[in-house]
């Protein structure tokens, strides 16, 4: 008969810590907010989303990000370029790659093709061998942004789905996350790669039309088998650092979604179309991922609280059921 106070004191208790981490959290973030105002630009939508997500079982989150200047720091050499202008690449390849990282004058090099013409080099020169990809990443400017692999570490431990979908190279977003110990089982990389078979220069590359700044709306296409298993998660975080890496969620079927963009170092006359297109814009190239950090850690703590509490009403159903079957089984005739 004391079962029953006890559990509902655990039930009290789990809720109370669970609380008191909720309002932890919430206070860190409106701190780190308010220290990094310059830094985080919140939309009118902003609050009342983060207010819902906060509210969600972890079940029903899904992550879709982009790669170039958001998993990495704003100013860190992007996948392609990287590859163009690395001394590791022969002289042949680099002055034939070079007119293509020109992006001040060249004005051809704008649009699907460049990522066409890229490709080309690629397979022309037989670049990047595979046994090189591990060092060329090694040796690249390539800094995780800052918060990055916190938010990737929490989302693997709450077994959240993260897509990263991108216009880079999925042999070299691997092997950075590899290198970082976040190639994890949560996640997909839909980006271009390179088919190497059993060579050790690239055949080919799939698919067949890129995924570049300007198809990310094809993602939902390009990783259907993602999204078919995962079609029951319907809160969706999306982060990007070009207003057409929210392209990346269209079509995809959700029921909320909060947007975070990064400005990095683009002019203040950006900021108009960015805050046009995401729920939150973070400005300059270190900007930290951080408070995303907290509202996921948010969303666990909430979810840890209901399964203890419907743990706690499974035992006190438990207890409720074998107790009606003792009673159902005492005959008070067999009593002398």
């Amino acid at each position: 008969m004391d079962t029953v106070p006890k559990l509902h004191k655990e039930t009290l208790a789990a809720l109370a810590v669970a609380a008191a981490a909720a309002a932890a959290i919430i206070y860190k973030h409106h701190k780190l907010l308010r220290q990094s105002r310059a830094k985080w630009m919140r939309t009118m939508s902003f609050n009342d989303k983060w207010e819902r997500f906060a509210a969600a079982d972890p079940s029903q989150l899904l992550v879709i990000t982009d790669f170039d200047a958001t998993i990495t720091a704003g100013d860190a050499e992007q996948c392609h370029d990287m590859l163009g202008a690395s001394p590791l690449m022969t002289k042949a390849f680099r002055d034939e790659f070079a007119p293509l990282l020109n992006w001040t004058t060249n004005t051809s090099i704008d649009g699907v093709e460049w990522w066409d013409k890229a490709h080309e080099l690629m397979l022309k020169h037989g670049m990047p061998p595979r046994p090189m990809l591990q060092r060329l990443v090694r040796e690249a400017y390539m800094p995780p942004r800052h918060g990055a692999l916190a938010l990737l570490r929490k989302l693997e431990e709450m077994k959240v789905p993260v897509l990263i979908v991108s216009a880079g190279l999925s042999d070299v977003i691997e092997e950075f996350l590899r290198q970082h110990n976040a190639l994890t089982e949560n996640v997909t990389v839909c980006s271009n790669r390179l088919n190497y078979g059993a060579d050790s220069v690239p055949q080919s590359v799939s698919p067949e039309e890129p995924v570049t700044s300007f198809t990310k709306a094809a993602a939902y296409k390009n990783a259907a088998a993602f999204f078919r298993h995962h079609h029951a998660r319907r809160m969706i975080l999306v982060i990007g650092d070009s207003v057409t890496d929210i392209d990346a969620a269209h079509e995809v079927p959700y029921d909320e979604s909060l947007s975070v963009g990064f400005l990095n170092s683009r002019p203040a006359t950006a900021m108009t179309k960015y805050a046009d297109t995401f729920d939150a814009v973070v400005l300059g190239n270190g900007g930290s991922l951080d408070p995303l950090t907290d509202l996921v850690e948010l969303i666990n703590i909430n979810g840890r609280a209901r399964e203890i509490e419907l743990e706690n009403r499974r035992k006190l159903l438990d207890k409720g059921r074998a107790y009606s079957l003792r009673l159902a089984a005492y005959d008070p005739a067999r009593v002398k």
